[in-house]
């Protein structure tokens, strides 16, 4: 099976590599040499949908979602990550390609065409047929989330496209379009996919909903938010994983060896734990030591290096930055969160991109948005404690005395305060610019914490000159023309 899989893959990415996403050759054709005909084709398609999106954001998950924040500083040679960090993009950079996006869409739309004939036509049964395509449609709609987050209006294309001439008059499409066909994609995925389905590298009912709760709190739904959210905090199968113990005493002298083996640590290097919900995989069998990581943060001269007044916001009781990144001799920060243990002969690490203390903060997020009572308040802040308690026992909560003085904790103040802990928990992971992106707050805190000055037409990324040249269809982002 595993074969049939890769020898799809190959020929499917033979079929649709080009130097622009949208510049099919023309001799690229479907002939009945290689239309699907049998599952393990679909499952190929498939395969190849996953490795196109593990490429895009295998190390650009902190590219587009970290880097541009107040996070980072560049600490080698590397002019396009220099560019990213200083906020200072152009359309020739490689990063500002959607191609890669986009050939993991190709794939989902291919599962998605093929997959009813296949089933019409009794190839396939309907309990085989119908985890494949709810997975189609959750990596189409995820893909385009990054996409809209990225770039603002892009193309939506749901069909299988054969050739140049069918994509020659392809333009953007507003984003408030492309969400609602991910909320329609990802409704559909949940109708086809079962719900015993829990694997943590593979779509599931979970991710859909995670992916749904995110979606719609970039358009400040916050009602569907809390609803998405719940059908993820509410299902058995996920759970915190532990890192505060009163067994673990800070003055024990392997205390950090400690925190290292919890399952906090074992989060980004086991993976698949029971707090993930959907993570980029990653095989050494399969020849993906993903090495990028390593070399990127934690090698002997990492290309980035967390911000000294960055990783020193924490909190000197917050363990979770035992986990998340060590100072050096020489005074200086470096990321260990997903590399502590690692070993590039043998390991290999997953990128957790989805799990389930994200949507504790994201529904806490969404309740101080709807109002400020105190029953708002007392459910937001039950959240963001259990969190830090997580993070740092009971002496780590914040008191309901303390919360509920509107005095000290204004609506706006406990608003920052739980964007703020997201910053904490979810350091390093991909959230921090489009959280600042969606709150609104980008501009002002990249100026205040980075001394960088950002133009609000600036906040979306430039499309690269390939693909604006490519036809009528496709026009640069206003502040990049």
């Amino acid at each position: 099976m595993k074969k049939n899989i890769i020898t799809w893959f190959i020929t499917f990415g033979m079929m649709f590599s080009s130097c622009s996403m949208l510049d099919i050759e023309p001799t690229t054709s479907w002939t009945s040499a290689n239309i699907p005909t049998e599952e393990a084709h679909l499952e190929g398609i498939l395969y190849a949908g996953y490795s196109r999106l593990q490429s895009a954001l295998r190390i650009n998950f902190l590219v587009y979602g970290e880097m541009r924040a107040e996070v980072f500083y560049n600490n080698a040679f590397n002019v396009n990550i220099d560019k990213v960090i200083a906020n200072k993009l152009d359309n020739g950079m490689a990063l500002a390609s959607w191609q890669t996006f986009y050939e993991a869409i190709k794939q989902a739309n291919l599962v998605l065409e093929y997959t009813p004939e296949l089933l019409e036509n009794g190839v396939i049964e309907e309990a085989t047929a119908n985890p494949i395509m709810g997975q189609a449609y959750v990596l189409r709609a995820y893909t385009y989330f990054y996409l809209v987050r990225i770039w603002g209006d892009v193309p939506l294309i749901t069909e299988p496209f054969l050739s140049y001439n069918d994509l020659r008059d392809v333009s953007r499409t507003p984003q408030d379009q492309v969400f609602v066909q991910i909320h329609s994609d990802l409704q559909q995925a949940v109708k086809l996919i079962p719900a015993s389905a829990t694997g943590r590298t593979t779509f599931t009912q979970a991710s859909a909903y995670a992916i749904d709760a995110h979606v719609y709190a970039w358009e400040h739904d916050y009602e569907k938010v809390i609803e998405q959210a719940d059908f993820v905090l509410k299902n058995n199968n996920y759970a915190l994983s532990s890192l505060y113990s009163t067994s673990i005493n800070v003055n024990d002298k392997d205390f950090k060896e400690k925190l290292h083996a919890s399952e906090f640590a074992r989060i980004f290097n086991e993976g698949r734990s029971k707090e993930s919900i959907f993570e980029l995989a990653f095989s050494m069998d399969d020849g993906d030591d993903n090495q990028y990581l390593s070399s990127y943060l934690s090698g002997s001269f990492p290309i980035v290096r967390p911000n000294q007044a960055y990783a020193e916001t924490f909190d000197d009781a917050d363990w979770r930055a035992v986990v998340a990144h060590e100072m050096a001799s020489n005074g200086l920060y470096k990321v260990i969160k997903f590399t502590i243990g690692f070993s590039s002969d043998v390991d290999t690490r997953n990128i957790v991109l989805l799990r389930l203390a994200d949507l504790y903060l994201l529904k806490a997020e969404a309740i101080a948005h709807l109002g400020d009572s105190d029953e708002h308040r007392r459910e937001a802040m039950a959240l963001v404690n259990r969190i830090r308690n997580r993070a740092g026992g009971p002496g780590f909560e914040i008191p309901e005395a303390e919360f509920m003085n509107r005095e000290v904790f204004t609506a706006e103040y406990l608003k920052d305060f739980i964007l703020e802990e997201r910053k904490f928990e979810l350091c390093y992971e991909g959230h921090r610019w489009f959280d600042l992106v969606r709150w609104g707050k980008a501009v002002e805190i990249v100026k205040e914490r980075a001394g960088i000055d950002i133009h609000p037409l600036s906040i979306v990324w430039p499309i690269h000159i390939e693909e604006v040249r490519r036809g009528a269809g496709v026009e640069q982002n206003e502040y990049y023309k």
